[in-house]
């Protein structure tokens, strides 16, 4: 017992003045990061543009995928239902038309998102372009 009481000793004292060093710095890290963000709290953010990224018409677009999604599975499954009616009949055939449902639904998915994706750009680009006044 004796043989591990020496290692043991030097091994917290050690911890415990490295704890302590830690400690201070850390402590002065943080107080930089404390005037750093008093000063960005001066800042005045009148004059800046927060939608300039594009995310002005997020939810639209998030719409229309998620409505073009829908869609996709409905016409997948309409699709998988009339190939595979009447036609199973033997294990073969079913992984066929098992591996067959999944390309048609992972299409059909992936075209309707695409034409969701396009219709909210239209949208977006309609949205976006100056009505023209006509005078009489």
């Amino acid at each position: 017992m004796d043989w591990i009481m020496i290692p043991l000793n030097c091994a917290i004292v050690f911890g415990c003045i490295y704890k302590v060093v830690e400690l201070f710095v850390h402590k002065r890290e943080r107080l930089m990061l404390i005037s750093k963000i008093t000063e960005l709290s001066n800042i005045d953010f009148k004059g800046i543009n927060f939608y300039s990224s594009g995310n002005k018409y997020t939810a639209l677009r998030i719409g229309w995928l998620m409505l073009g999604v829908g869609f996709g599975f409905l016409v997948g499954f309409l699709l998988n239902f009339m190939t595979a009616e009447g036609k199973l009949d033997n294990f073969y055939d079913y992984q066929y038309y098992d591996k067959v449902g999944g390309i048609i639904y992972i299409a059909c998915i992936c075209i309707f998102g695409g034409i969701g994706l396009l219709i909210s750009y239209l949208a977006e680009r309609k949205a976006e372009k100056p009505e023209e006044k006509t005078e009489f």
